[in-house]
């Protein structure tokens, strides 16, 4: 008598079938898992990014305000103080906007961090304290400052969406890969763009110049070709990548020059606009105590140069400067550095 086919028995095609059924179930669940954990990431999220928008109108709201402000030297006229008295409604209702949301995007976290791994949360909570600087600064009248806060948060809100982007089947899994992890001792990254103490010490002599026997006067900043050929690299998303191996050439009316590349750029920008928001501030603390003895003030500010080198970071610097239209790596740029060199 033949044998029949094994494979073709009821209990391999229930036992079969029986697998099948379970990995379904358990795909899933893995599936239903990552959703959801997709669904409480995004309750932080939307109040968080609604937060940051009001945070930005009332910033535009006050700079625009404080320059309508500036540009009557007399009596404002009737329109004038009516437009600022709109600007102020704006600054206020945005501000308890985001207030608001940003509570809700705290007590968002509050209650479903701990669905997430331990990398969401930390990058989760690095956002949410740089909106809280961010309101701060626009709570100050530190505008170009906070327009600096918030392309930190944009570089800050891209690594969350690029990490939960990425997030796999095995999370399940992750506790054992944690635990393996905690068994090692982790790097420190400091980051490709550290500078040393003495390129620091030039760029803090370009700032003093710039803030002291400078502060009159202008200075050029000479791109490179290729940035004056396409400028569309400055706002792009890689700007980092396209101009990280150019030279710019810093050009001071009393004959400096310093070549510059693109970390010693950022940076020194960066620390012109500080320096000029430390400035503001000082002034108004100055004007509100009344006159008295002359003072020295010292202003300390510390930076981190890796948040910086962030490519909204570097749009936000980049989009300050009008450079020259000679290219730092040409002729003309070095005869013009040159002339102002002997003629000082």
């Amino acid at each position: 008598m033949p044998e029949g086919n094994e494979w073709l028995e009821p209990r391999t095609l229930v036992s079969i079938g029986s697998l099948l059924v379970g990995l379904m179930g358990l795909l899933f669940g893995l599936w239903n898992r990552r959703e959801s954990r997709l669904t409480a990431l995004s309750k932080i999220l939307e109040p968080l990014v609604r937060s940051v928008q009001a945070l930005n109108d009332a910033n535009n709201a006050r700079r625009t305000r404080e320059q309508l402000i500036a540009s009557f030297t007399g009596q404002p006229a009737p329109d004038a103080v009516e437009h600022a008295k709109m600007l102020m409604e704006t600054y206020t209702n945005a501000i308890t906007t985001s207030r608001s949301e940003f509570q809700n995007a705290e007590a968002g976290l509050a209650s479903t961090s701990f669905r997430f791994p331990d990398r969401v949360s930390q990058l989760v909570k690095t956002a949410i304290l740089c909106v809280s600087e961010f309101g701060r600064l626009v709570n100050e009248g530190l505008c170009d400052k906070a327009e600096l806060q918030l392309a930190k948060f944009r570089d800050d809100y891209r690594q969350i969406q690029k990490y939960a982007r990425g997030w796999r089947l095995a999370d399940p899994l992750e506790w054992v890969r944690g635990y393996f992890r905690r068994s090692r001792t982790p790097a420190v990254d400091e980051g490709p763009y550290e500078l040393s103490e003495k390129e620091m010490g030039e760029i803090m002599e370009l700032v003093q110049k710039r803030a002291t026997t400078q502060a009159d006067n202008t200075f050029v900043v000479h791109p490179p070709q290729k940035l004056l050929d396409d400028p569309a690299i400055a706002k792009s998303e890689k700007v980092i990548e396209e101009l990280d191996d150019s030279a710019f050439l810093v050009v001071f009316q009393d004959g400096t020059t310093k070549l510059l590349s693109l970390v010693e750029l950022l940076v020194f920008l960066y620390n012109l606009i500080v320096l000029r928001n430390q400035h503001a501030e000082i002034s108004r603390m100055v004007r509100a105590t009344g006159p008295s003895a002359s003072v020295n003030v010292k202003v300390k500010f510390a930076f981190s140069i890796t948040d910086i080198m962030r490519p909204e970071m570097a749009k936000a610097l980049l989009a300050k400067v009008e450079f020259s239209k000679i290219a730092s790596d040409g002729p003309a740029a070095d005869g013009e550095a040159g002339a102002r060199a002997s003629g000082s």
